[in-house]
């Protein structure tokens, strides 16, 4: 006797409960490849991510509200990225700092408010400048107040002007997708990147180097000793120059203990040559430069931040040799009139001088002290 074939709707529904029962058992193996993916990006050994493991410590502790050691090992310009990252939305500081060095002693106590952090790096040009601001805004962690440490040279329109540390391409993008200025900027192809979070050689990477210092002093990738860890005791008696936690600089206890004769030579080594000024052959103002600078300070008032100029003094040794050589450094002395006549004209608050003798209660020897 022949067997009587299954219907059409009985065939089907087995094949339903197969492949519910198939899934049901995939669904039951899901939470194993979402929690590689997971560690993987949290724990990020390479810094595809998260970014390198040694500036990411450097972020950890400032946010926690350190000071953090070894500060002239630091990559500055990674800090800023990761803070800006890693920055809690709830607890935004009021005020940051941009510019160069020369804005790394405005601390808490100059900007006059608890809610403040230094995003300021070491030789900063403008393209620093306008980045780390734009960091700011690309991650919705926007200052009230911008307290801009404007250097001469951010006028300047030659590529002795410019930092070879500064992020050329972020700073493209931040011309081509906020200023409208085409620069021919196109967004990296992050796929491949991406593949990473699910490569399980990686995952058994992060997996070894997480117990690896989960026992003690953290190494980075290559098993090197992290160098930046929490400043212990009096951070003015310090024998490093450390990063303190709101983003300022504290020079170390020899430096700043240093005699007016050995700072009266550092001038006069420094007058010797202006490339470290970023200033060498500065004759007149950029006009793109003057623009892209009043670009800058309205794109940030659309954003809700409130710019602050500040003019830091230079040293009256290096100002008298730039006076002396005038004609080779016009630029420069065009620099603090153009910018006073803009905040006259725009309302922008500007505060100091580059001229050291100039500024209200402040001689010469000041500089000595």
């Amino acid at each position: 006797m022949k067997r009587k074939k299954d219907s059409f709707g009985l065939r089907l529904a087995r094949r339903l409960l197969l492949g519910t029962k198939i899934l049901f058992k995939l669904a039951l193996l899901l939470p194993i490849p979402i929690f590689m993916v997971a560690f993987s990006y949290k724990v990020d050994r390479s810094g595809l991510f998260q970014g390198d493991l040694a500036p990411r410590q450097v972020v950890d502790l400032l946010l926690e509200g350190k000071d953090v050691t070894n500060f002239e090992q630091m990559d500055e310009r990674q800090i800023v990225r990761l803070y800006t990252q890693n920055l809690d939305p709830d607890n935004v500081p009021l005020a940051m700092g941009v510019g160069s060095s020369r804005v790394l002693q405005v601390t808490r106590e100059v900007a006059d408010t608890d809610s403040f952090f230094n995003l300021g790096v070491t030789g900063a040009d403008v393209r620093d400048v306008m980045t780390s601001y734009y960091l700011c805004v690309k991650e919705e962690k926007i200052p009230q107040v911008l307290i801009w440490s404007v250097d001469p040279w951010v006028l300047y329109g030659s590529e002795a002007a410019l930092d070879s540390r500064a992020d050329s391409e972020l700073y493209n993008e931040f011309l081509q997708q906020v200023l409208g200025i085409d620069t021919g900027y196109e967004e990296p192809d992050q796929v491949e990147l991406w593949k990473a979070l699910a490569d399980p050689a990686y995952f058994q990477g992060n997996m070894e180097y997480y117990f690896r210092n989960r026992q003690g002093t953290l190494t980075d990738d290559n098993g090197q000793v992290i160098p930046f860890t929490e400043v212990q005791g009096d951070p003015y008696q310090q024998s490093a120059t450390i990063k303190r936690s709101d983003g300022s600089v504290l020079y170390d206890v020899n430096f700043r203990s240093h005699t007016s004769d050995q700072i009266l030579s550092d001038a006069i080594a420094q007058s010797e040559t202006f490339n470290s000024l970023h200033m060498e052959g500065f004759t007149e103002l950029g006009e793109t430069e003057c623009r892209a600078f009043d670009a800058f300070i309205r794109y940030a008032e659309t954003q809700g931040t409130r710019v602050i100029l500040l003019l830091t003094p230079f040293h009256p040794f290096l100002y008298d040799t730039l006076l002396s050589r005038a004609e080779e450094y016009s630029g420069f002395f065009q620099v603090e009139d153009w910018i006073r006549q803009y905040a006259e004209d725009t309302g922008t608050p500007l505060y100091g001088s580059y001229d050291p003798l100039i500024l209200d209660g402040i001689k010469e020897s000041d500089f000595y002290d």
